[in-house]
């Protein structure tokens, strides 16, 4: 049995998939587009959010007047809630639903690539296995997919790092969702899938772990400098430039972190089912 991958020869494997088949990268490039121009106007929402919040909790803790804080109280908290009212319901719905579907797109189609052994496949094929998979798979992706949204607002500002962690076995259970099947045919999602998830993840616990990290990191480090500069309140185009830049990149490293989560759960499965028959083998020569 080889050895584990670090997280760097995991990323290498996925990377070398995702932009060593070129019919792969335009289809994913295709199916990333809605998400993008989405996310372009969300993170100018949240930017705006943010800064409003900011503010208030400033006004609050500042030591002026009563009548003066009194004011600016009233104006912060009419122009704060409207924003914070649209950036929620923009995340909530627009953003979980074309979420879902990108990340349904990307598993689906970057599993058959993976699997094909390295076979020429026409964007065609691609397209129509894609659409089969996610035709039959999204009712329940969607729901494993609502369940780790509801979670991942309860533990996020709590836990970075076990929300890191859990993030792994999340992301994993997602993508048994829309890629595993029982003896029945049907598909796996809720809780079997999370505990299928742990099986397969075993003993990859920290690799899985540190990959997280370095996409949160990113996502995070990228947004810093327009939250600092307000590039939502600019008047020029500039704000709205660097937005839609790092979104690129967000989008970008979400392709990634979803090839990496097929090849890390095809790599898990193949070592499980190994170790399995290797167990299996040594029964009879046991007895």
């Amino acid at each position: 049995m080889e050895e584990k991958q670090s997280v760097i020869e995991l990323l290498k494997r996925a990377a070398k998939l995702l932009f060593g088949n070129i019919n792969l990268a335009f289809f994913l490039f295709l199916c990333s587009l809605p998400l993008f121009c989405f996310l372009i106007f969300f993170e100018l929402s949240l930017q705006t959010t943010i800064s409003l919040a900011y503010q208030f909790l400033s006004e609050q803790l500042s030591f002026e007047d009563y009548y003066t804080l009194k004011d600016h109280e009233d104006l912060s908290e009419n122009v704060l809630i409207p924003w914070l009212i649209q950036t929620s319901l923009l995340y909530l719905i627009p953003y979980s639903l074309l979420d879902l579907l990108t990340t349904t797109t990307i598993v689906a189609v970057s599993s058959i690539v993976y699997t094909s052994e390295d076979k020429p496949l026409g964007l065609l094929y691609l397209v129509q296995r894609t659409i089969k998979i996610c035709q039959n798979r999204v009712g329940g992706a969607m729901l494993f997919h609502v369940m780790v949204v509801l979670i991942h607002g309860t533990v996020f500002v709590v836990l970075t790092a076990k929300f890191s962690k859990w993030s792994a076995g999340w992301n994993m259970g997602m993508v048994i969702s829309v890629l595993e099947e029982d003896e029945d045919g049907q598909g796996i999602y809720g809780s079997d899938a999370f505990s299928l998830s742990a099986w397969y993840g075993r003993g990859h616990e920290k690799r899985d772990l540190w990959m997280m990290l370095v996409f949160l990191v990113l996502a995070l480090a990228m947004r810093l400098p327009c939250l600092y500069s307000k590039c939502s309140e600019s008047s020029s185009r500039n704000g709205v430039l660097y937005t839609s830049l790092y979104v690129g990149f967000i989008c970008v490293g979400n392709v990634l972190k979803w090839v990496a989560c097929v090849v890390s759960y095809h790599d898990c499965k193949t070592r499980v089912f190994e170790k399995k028959g290797d167990v299996e083998q040594a029964k009879p020569s046991a007895t």
